[in-house]
């Protein structure tokens, strides 16, 4: 058996995933982007450890002839089953339309759980609910995607879930006594709670909503359990991104003084700054172009304890992996309010904190590439056993 794998590109936290489909279903990947548009540190042109690895995208090269180079790679072997990534305005009717030409199955991989609103989108949707209709199978990122297929009128039956995994060997290391000292005393946060947001500083990642919660608490009066003031607490915000500068000008513009904004940090570093992290916050807000698949942050986060706070706009948190208030909570997005009181519960409780730490770091561990890689497994023995007919 070959499997043609297509999507966009590899993220440095897909390659385990990657490896695992490689060796299990036999895939060749087929990658079309070369992920400068969000600045992703891709492999496109890493052949690492022997991943098959197609670059389709080449310097100067037009839509059309990406199009048209995908098509002969396509069509270059005999491949058993086509898988295909939703991203791709043209790539992934492209897919589809060669797996039925010859007669294979054909399995789409999908983190949307709600169609953007622009006019091209809309446009468009009759097609992409005709592609997951008349695929042989839907492979989602959890429980929340494979709601949403199903209410397009798609057979729960050939929807399967891989549930969106993070590297846990990378995020889950040791951090010392005298790292984690020495790492809180380089941010100027000795005796402060430290709330922590990772991410690209955009709209729809809500951040102004964690800035106007930490305004709400600054200006509170300690509660009764409260063993410090509420407003000594420090919010420390890792990322790069467009809005770095309004969000930069909120903060001196309302006297919001306890921000911290840091730059890019490495990845195989940021399971420090999550040790030292009493909240992890996850504020994501839907927008007309974008509601969050996942926010692998929330799997990264859990495997050093960090309580995730995280919006119902967040896929990890309806879909599976955040319990409400057992590993983590979940707040209504775009509610600064409700944002605060859920990190005053965490703050002023220290055993409703270690409770939360504790069932979060026990919940990842099952969150594994190899878990995630039975739901494409799945789906493939259930195309080949089921071997339907072309439709």
């Amino acid at each position: 058996m070959k499997s043609a794998f297509i999507t966009n590109f590899c993220p440095f936290y897909r390659i385990k995933l990657f490896k695992i489909l490689a060796k299990e279903i036999n895939a060749k990947f087929f990658f079309f982007s070369n992920a400068n548009e969000k600045n992703w540190e891709s492999l496109n042109s890493i052949n690492d450890d022997g991943l098959p690895i197609v670059p389709l995208l080449a310097p100067g090269m037009s839509k059309i002839q990406l199009l048209i180079r995908l098509w002969k790679q396509l069509r270059a072997d005999d491949y058993d089953i086509y898988i295909q990534g939703i991203s791709g305005r043209l790539i992934v009717p492209l897919t589809f339309i060669t797996a039925k030409l010859r007669k294979k199955p054909f399995i789409v991989w999908t983190g949307f759980w709600n169609h953007p609103n622009t006019f091209f989108h809309r446009l468009t949707f009759p097609i992409v609910k005709y592609i997951y209709r008349h695929s042989d199978a839907v492979v989602t990122y959890g429980t929340h995607v494979r709601d949403y297929i199903i209410s397009l009128g798609v057979d729960e039956k050939k929807i399967f879930i891989a549930q969106n995994t993070a590297d846990n060997e990378l995020y889950n290391k040791e951090v010392s006594f005298d790292e984690r000292n020495e790492l809180i005393k380089s941010l100027n946060a000795e005796n402060q709670k430290i709330i922590l947001f990772v991410g690209r500083l955009s709209k729809e990642k809500g951040i102004n909503f964690l800035l106007q919660a930490a305004e709400i608490l600054n200006l509170k009066s300690p509660s009764p359990n409260f063993q410090f003031p509420i407003s000594n607490f420090k919010i420390i915000i890792i990322g790069r991104g467009d809005e770095k500068e309004n969000l930069e000008n909120y903060c001196k513009k309302n006297n919001i003084n306890n921000v911290l904004f840091l730059n890019y940090i490495a990845n195989d570093q940021l399971y420090k700054y999550y040790n030292i992290a009493d909240i992890v916050a996850v504020p994501s807000v839907t927008t007309p172009v974008f509601k969050e698949p996942w926010g692998l942050i929330v799997n990264e986060a859990m495997n050093q304890g960090a309580v995730v706070i995280a919006s119902d706009a967040v896929g990890a948190a309806m879909g599976g992996l955040i319990k409400n208030e057992d590993n983590g909570i979940i707040v209504p997005e775009k509610n600064a309010e409700r944002l605060a009181e859920a990190i005053e519960k965490v703050l002023s409780n220290d055993e409703y904190q270690n409770k939360l730490s504790l069932s979060a770091k026990n919940t990842i561990k099952s969150w594994t590439y190899e878990k995630m890689a039975q739901g494409f497994i799945d789906a493939v023995e259930s195309v080949i056993r089921t071997k339907r007919p072309p439709r």
